[in-house]
């Protein structure tokens, strides 16, 4: 009889992890489909339709998506729909000083911290850019992941490098679409960010990337046709 006692008691813990894994993997997909923008902003999130699309019921489906409202990434009406939330100019432009603020602190910290052999491929490919003048979207959103990303995780402070990857992620849910002729001006600014880094001095990186960030408030703001006179003296 005990023994009978302990299978039964191994038995119904397996349903709690495997319910538990299916969930994940469904906020995860539901995560990955808003960052993608296959669920564009301001979409209706129809539960039928996606529980359908992940092939998944709708118990991980409703956690997934409660998990989401919590993030602030959907939001529920006051009819009761939900829809991905849309990021209004005036948030993202507040999203992007954000950036400014924390990641200038990020990379001043990092610029002593980050390996060289790190560094070195990530110049390469930037080298590699400006040379052949051309790059895609995707090389340049891949790449522009990788610096941002080295520089948070070895900024040395936890809390930070987690703050800068949501508020990048909360930039993406933008529905702005994205300025194809700022890929090389922008190469260009990263690769002065990581001389600068590899240099270790740290007050020429942080300028740099506060540079880099202006520029990429500014393109924003072009996007919706705001163009701010240029600076005098």
């Amino acid at each position: 009889m005990p023994s009978v006692n302990k299978a039964k008691k191994s038995t119904s813990k397996r349903p709690s992890r495997t319910n538990g894994s299916i969930t994940d993997a469904t906020y995860l997909k539901l995560h990955n489909l808003i960052e993608s923008r296959q669920l564009q902003p301001g979409e209706v999130i129809e539960e039928r339709r996606l529980a359908l699309r992940l092939k998944v019921s709708r118990t991980p489906l409703r956690a997934g998506i409660s998990r989401l409202l919590g993030e602030g990434r959907l939001e529920q009406l006051s009819n009761g729909t939900v829809v991905v939330r849309t990021i209004e100019m005036a948030e993202l432009l507040e999203l992007v000083h954000l950036r400014m603020v924390l990641e200038s602190e990020a990379t001043f910290i990092a610029a002593t911290r980050i390996a060289l052999d790190i560094l070195a491929p990530i110049r390469a490919s930037l080298e590699k850019i400006i040379a052949a003048s051309t790059v895609s979207g995707t090389a340049h959103w891949t790449l522009d992941d990788e610096i941002h990303d080295q520089i948070a995780r070895h900024c040395g402070n936890r809390s930070l490098e987690k703050l800068i990857g949501e508020i990048r992620q909360k930039i993406r849910m933008c529905n702005v679409e994205r300025n194809p002729g700022r890929l090389l001006p922008a190469t260009r600014e990263h690769l002065a960010i990581i001389d600068a880094i590899i240099d270790r001095d740290a007050a020429a990186a942080r300028q740099a990337m506060i540079l880099h960030l202006t520029n990429v408030r500014q393109g924003l703001l072009e996007r919706f046709g705001i163009f701010l006179p240029e600076p005098h003296g």
